[in-house]
């Protein structure tokens, strides 16, 4: 009886062993073949944001033979909406760059670091890491007076001491807090070089940071009018009493930015496209990531 019984107990442990096996077998199996499609679907997103982002580079080209200003009456800033493809929808559009403030500019004149002063006062955020970001930037390690901070301030990491390669190194720089950079980002942008800000582009945001005592209204008029064709008629229009320095009517970089969306799964992709003087366009970066 007990051999029985011990018979009865190992195939039992025998049975529960082989059905353990199966089952993790078949779980893995699952889980891999979720794995392979989740894989197969970010590749297919990739594909379809690279389709956007070639539509992207052709109405830059194509736009750029058809003036020498930018402005938002034209094609490129139209967009595209909710369009269907298998299995999901993509959308993208076009912001120009350079309707906003671009950091690297602010070690090219005392006048760009009133500026972005200005735009910070404008939008409550407390100024005093601008020291501290100037210090970032620049390339001695002299402290700047009277808020600067250069490597001994910070514990984990070592200043830039070069331009900034991302927006999203603010963050690193003494006194910069998350909800300040939130507040901030919507207005900022960090490109390669130092850029002029396009008066046809810019919001009024980025335009009462331009000077004191500026009416956004008047900004909103004259351009329902026309776009302005240089700085000068800008200027003369607005009746302004600033100068016409890194200001500009025309635009060299431009982020296309999208949305493709694949059953239950959504990606954004952003990509800063260079444009030259000829209309050739140079993709610099891009990025894509899950929603």
């Amino acid at each position: 009886v007990n051999q029985r019984g011990i018979a009865l107990l190992t195939a039992i442990l025998f049975v529960m062993i082989a059905t353990a096996i199966v089952v993790s077998v078949t779980h893995e199996e699952a889980f891999s073949i979720r794995k392979t499609a989740r894989i197969q679907t970010m590749d297919r997103a990739g594909l379809y944001a690279l389709g956007l982002e070639d539509w992207a580079r052709l109405i830059l080209m194509r736009d750029s033979k058809d003036g020498k200003i930018d402005h938002l009456e034209e094609d490129w800033a139209v967009g595209i909406p909710g369009l269907p493809i298998e299995n999901g929808f993509l959308s993208g559009y076009l912001e120009d760059e350079q309707a906003k403030f671009n950091l690297n500019n602010l070690l090219s004149s005392e006048e760009s670091v009133n500026r972005f002063k200005r735009l910070c006062n404008n939008l409550e955020v407390d100024t005093l890491f601008i020291d501290a970001l100037l210090d970032w930037m620049d390339s001695d390690f002299d402290l700047r007076y009277p808020d600067g901070a250069e490597d001994d301030a910070y514990e984990t990491h070592r200043v830039g001491n070069r331009f900034l390669v991302d927006v999203s190194e603010l963050l690193l720089v003494k006194h910069v807090t998350p909800e300040m950079y939130n507040i901030l980002r919507p207005h900022i942008t960090v490109l390669p070089e130092p850029t002029f800000i396009n008066v046809n582009t810019m919001s009024e945001t980025i335009f009462l940071a331009l000077g004191e005592n500026l009416n956004p209204d008047t900004l909103t008029a004259e351009r329902k009018k026309s776009e302005f064709e240089s700085v000068e008629d800008f200027i003369t229009r607005m009746q302004l009493p600033i100068n016409d320095t890194e200001l500009s009517v025309k635009t060299d970089y431009f982020l296309a930015r999208g949305q493709v969306t694949q059953g239950e799964l959504s990606f954004s992709f952003d990509t800063l496209i260079h444009r030259d003087t000829n209309g050739v366009t140079t993709v610099l970066n891009r990025s894509l990531g899950r929603l």
